[in-house]
């Protein structure tokens, strides 16, 4: 009887070192962290099972290694030591809803000129240069612009003119001014937007790059020789406005859709020209006019077009 007993406690005994063993070895050494998770992502911990859900026979268990391997997972963006992870190629870049080459001028109301009138100007977007001769030329040839009487400056002509392709289009009259930037999709600017954003909108610079006198900041007859002709777009860099807005000041006017005068025959124009030479003559709250049908060699053109509802504000 004695020996039967001594015998189930032998047994019951080598059962539960089995299991012991079979636990140590599930939930004693770290497993090691799986390449492939995502960054701070915890590999998932095994769980002990018990010998009598399973129905499974219970095997002596192996002793665990005296140094278990752990697999290094690899650095990912965000973990020390980690390179930064490049953007993916072609993704898309936050819109301020105005077309390729054209700025952003936030709206906002001022005092507008000598009369003190009070002005509102809404977002807008404004082309960064003058309309070049080479993209008149490409609208003359797409059949939405005409060339009439455009080379009617002998030496300061842009249209056709080799060596001119990225000068103002000059030589032309305000309705052909409409027709281009129609054409493009756009519009010309009233008056006081383009002074708002000559102005640098809120921060109402007396030129365009601020309030330092003009030298070297803008295409002009000042501080030298007189000038024959305009320069190429985007030559002075320093005198761009807040928004990176070029030629604002100097190069060539440009036309505006105001009219100052009771019967409608004349358009303010704005800028100054390369002409100019004295500093009022290139202040942003300057003004100039026009005939609507008025063409030469320093009055050229601008467009502008309200930014798209879907913008990034």
């Amino acid at each position: 009887m004695r020996s039967h007993t001594t015998l189930r406690a032998i047994s019951s005994l080598f059962l539960l070192a089995a299991a012991s063993g079979v636990l140590v070895a599930a939930c004693g050494a770290a497993p090691a962290a799986p390449g492939g998770l995502p960054a701070g992502q915890a590999p998932a911990q095994p769980t002990a099972t018990s010998p009598a859900s399973t129905g499974a026979a219970l095997a002596p268990a192996a002793p665990p290694p005296s140094e278990p391997a752990v697999a290094s997972a690899p650095a990912s963006a965000g973990q020390p030591g980690a390179e930064p992870t490049a953007a993916p190629a072609g993704a898309a870049k936050p819109s301020d809803g105005c077309p390729d080459g054209m700025a952003r001028v936030p709206g906002g109301s001022f005092v507008m000129g000598p009369l003190k009138v009070k002005a509102t100007v809404g977002d807008l977007c404004v082309d960064r240069t003058e309309v070049t001769a080479e993209a008149f030329a490409a609208c003359v040839k797409d059949g939405k612009c005409t060339d009439t009487l455009a080379n009617c400056a002998k030496e300061a002509s842009t249209y056709g003119v080799a060596g001119k392709e990225k000068q103002p289009m000059v030589c032309v009259d305000f309705s052909q001014a409409q027709a281009y930037c129609a054409a493009q999709g756009k519009r010309l600017p009233r008056d006081d937007e383009w002074e708002w954003a000559a102005r640098g909108g809120e921060e109402a610079r007396p030129y365009p790059w601020g309030e330092e006198a003009p030298k070297d900041q803008l295409c002009w007859s000042g501080g030298g020789a007189a000038r024959k002709t305009a320069c190429d777009v985007g030559s002075f860099p320093a005198g761009a406005s807040p928004q990176g807005i070029q030629d604002l000041a100097g190069n060539v006017f440009e036309w505006t859709t105001s009219a100052n005068d009771g019967s409608g025959k004349m358009r303010i124009a704005r800028g100054g020209s390369w002409r100019d030479g004295i500093a009022p003559l290139v202040r942003t709250a300057r003004p100039g006019g026009f005939e609507a049908t008025y063409r030469c060699g320093f009055l050229g053109i601008r467009c502008v077009v309200e930014p798209a509802a879907q913008a990034t504000k």
